[in-house]
This record gives C-alpha cells, structure tokens and sequence, in this order.
C-alpha cells in the first residue's frame, strides 16, 4: 500500500550547489558565499512546499534552514545575527518541522514495515491516518511559507547579508578575525567540531535516544562544515571523511526516525483507540529493531574515529 503524499506535475526539489571557495577569500567573503548558498536552497523549494505541498521539497528546503543555522553557529565567535531573525528563523523550523516528521513516518517507516510484514491488517488504517495527518500539516507548511511574515524574514535576511549588518554591532577584535584567511578559520572549526563528536560519541555503544541525538546533531555540524569549506582540501581527503560522516548520520538519523515515530503513534492511538492495535504493533517492532541497530552503528562509529579532518 502506497501512502506517500504525492501530486501531480510536482517541480523537482532542489537540492545545495556546490560551494566553492577560495583559499585567498578572507572570512566574511566566505560567510557571505555560505550564506547565499543556503538560502538559494531555501527559496528554489518554495514553490514546491506552496503549491505542490511536495514531499521531497519540503525535506529539502528543511536542509537549506539547517544548513543556515549550523553556518550561523560556526561564525558566531566573529559576527552575530539580530535576535529578532533567530527568531523568526525559529518561528519557520516550527512550521516546517512537524510536516516532515509525519512525512517520514508515513512515506517511509510504516511503507518499509508493512514490505516485511505482510498482511498486517491492523497497519492499514494506521497508515492512511498518518497520511492524512502528513497532507493537513503540509497545508500548515505551505501557508507559512506563503505567507507575508515568511517573505519579510527572507527579505530581512538577504540585505542582512548583502549590507553586512553584523558590522556595526561588532567589536574592533571581532572585525580583524574577519579579515582573516578562511583557510586558516576553516582550519579551526573543522577541529573543534571533530573534537565535540568524538567526545559526545565516546559512550555511544549503551547511549540512550537523548544520547544519540546529541551526537547526531555533532556529526550533522561536523558534515556540513566539512562540506562548506570542501573546496579548500584535496578530495581525497574530503571524501572519505564526509562519506564516513554521512554514513554515520543516517544510521544515527533512522535510529531517531524510529524514536520520533513512537511518539506520534502514541498520539495517533490516544486520538482514535480503533488505531492501538495497529499502533502497538509498530511500536513494539521498531523498538526491537532498534536494540538490533546498535552493532551496525558501532561499526560506523570505527570507520570514522581514525579519520582526521581535511587540513
């Protein structure tokens, strides 16, 4: 049974660009570059999210907001964005967030489920209501992004960025590391970054779910400066430690799929006691699925320990 939320004639998503930066750029030109890739992210998607209230689309502009905050993140020892737009960058991750939450449960964790246990009656009305939950939080979605308080934070955001505003809430120290090469800051923050995952992924073999995402969310930075200054390296030594990086996130990623996924099939079985059945079922098998997870998460975790970052 197909439950994905699908339209027709959708517009293909668009994923980042590549990024490409020169050594010779000095920090704030490679900020600035940073910066205009993910938002060209976020807005190509826009139309998808609106109109088509497009699966694929949503999950991508959802990149593009993290990708953006993780880069704010990175720079904000030399420059900081005004509270008020980490605010209603905060006000969108909400509206966007919990579409994609139930897309996942929906288009992919009850479809692959009901592919290894078949004719599971119970599974079916659990999908179609997590469907229909998906396509009313799509509309949510969509609403947001069309909306006048969407289109000022974007706007806002880009003469932000081409004005350079963080200047004049700067101090004299702040605007010298700014004039800095970006090879050598770069250098910097892929090592505090390695540093943070691997201390946080010390005791992953007994984490619990809180754990786990905590250092999910260091590899997920970690990845995606070394993909942000991946022109700086030679690919050999990017690649291994971005594909082990990405490797290491998925897996971390499914294993969080499934912990998200219990709590809205709580909801979906509090809500209607037809589902608990159905509810229970899953419940229960992504459970056991995710004690078996753990010896493949380790064996990702190895791959990647012995790994320096691009220098």
């Amino acid at each position: 049974m197909d439950t994905a939320v699908r339209f027709p004639t959708t517009p293909k998503a668009v994923r980042a660009h590549a990024l490409t930066l020169s050594p010779r750029m000095n920090v704030e030109k490679a900020f600035q570059a940073i910066m205009r890739n993910c938002l060209d992210q976020i807005e190509a998607n826009e139309t998808g999210v609106i109109k088509y209230h497009d699966v694929e689309s949503l999950h991508q502009m959802r990149v593009g907001l993290r990708r953006l905050r993780s880069a704010l993140g990175m720079f904000d020892e030399v420059l900081s964005l005004p509270l008020a737009l980490r605010q209603e960058l905060d006000w969108l991750v909400a509206q966007l967030g919990p579409a994609r939450d139930w897309d996942v449960l929906a288009g992919s964790t009850l479809p692959r489920i009901a592919a290894s246990v078949a004719g599971l009656a119970p599974l079916v009305p659990v999908q179609l209501a997590a469907a229909d939950k998906a396509n009313a939080l799509h509309a949510v979605a969509g609403a947001a992004v069309a909306s006048e308080r969407y289109q000022d934070l974007i706007g806002h955001l880009e003469r932000w960025l081409d004005e350079r505003g963080w200047r004049a809430m700067q101090l004299p120290a702040d605007r010298v590391r700014l004039k800095m090469r970006v090879a050598d800051f770069a250098k910097g923050i892929l090592e505090k970054d390695q540093q943070r995952l691997l201390k946080r992924g010390r005791k992953l073999k007994d984490a619990n779910p809180e754990a786990r995402h905590r250092v999910r969310i260091a590899a997920k930075k970690t990845r995606y400066a070394a993909e942000f200054f991946a022109s700086l390296y030679p690919r050999k030594t990017v690649r291994p430690y971005v594909r082990a990086l990405a490797g290491l996130q998925d897996e971390l990623g499914l294993m969080n799929d499934a912990s998200v996924a219990d709590g809205l099939l709580a909801q979906l079985g509090e809500a209607d006691p037809g589902l608990k059945d159905g509810t229970g079922f899953v419940r229960g098998y992504l459970a056991a699925r995710s004690e078996q997870a753990g010896g493949k998460l380790r064996k990702l975790w190895q791959r990647f320990v012995p790994l320096r970052a691009p220098s």
